[in-house]
């Protein structure tokens, strides 16, 4: 999970976003994924184990309809914010990047010393 957390992180670093991942207070819901250092979630990831498999998933939103995370509580979090590249990039008043770049990056950071 930290893995696939850092190298998410590395790979949005890369692309010019700057991410973090968060420690879980004891006894308090799940921080798994990647934020912002402003603590919005960029990135989602998710684990499961049947029958002894694990598996592992992630969501890293570069530009879907946001409007859709308004309409329900993400990740079970109630004061969480979604956020998506493409939103951070209008911040930063420069373009998206495409999702070329995003897999290109993706791929880089999570092969990186393989």
């Amino acid at each position: 999970m930290r893995w696939l957390e850092n190298g998410l992180v590395d790979a949005l670093g890369s692309l010019g976003f700057p991410a973090v991942r968060r420690d879980t207070p004891k006894g308090a819901s799940s921080l798994a994924g990647v934020w912002t250092p402003d603590h919005r979630k960029v990135a989602s990831i998710g684990m499961r184990i049947r029958r002894g498999v694990t598996s592992h998933g992630f969501a890293l939103n570069v530009d879907p309809d946001m409007a859709a995370f308004h309409r329900f509580t993400a990740c079970g979090l109630a004061d969480v914010t979604m956020v998506s590249l493409a939103e951070l990039a209008v911040e930063q008043r420069r373009e998206t990047p495409s999702d070329a770049e995003v897999r290109d990056a993706v791929f880089g950071a999570l092969t990186a010393g393989s």
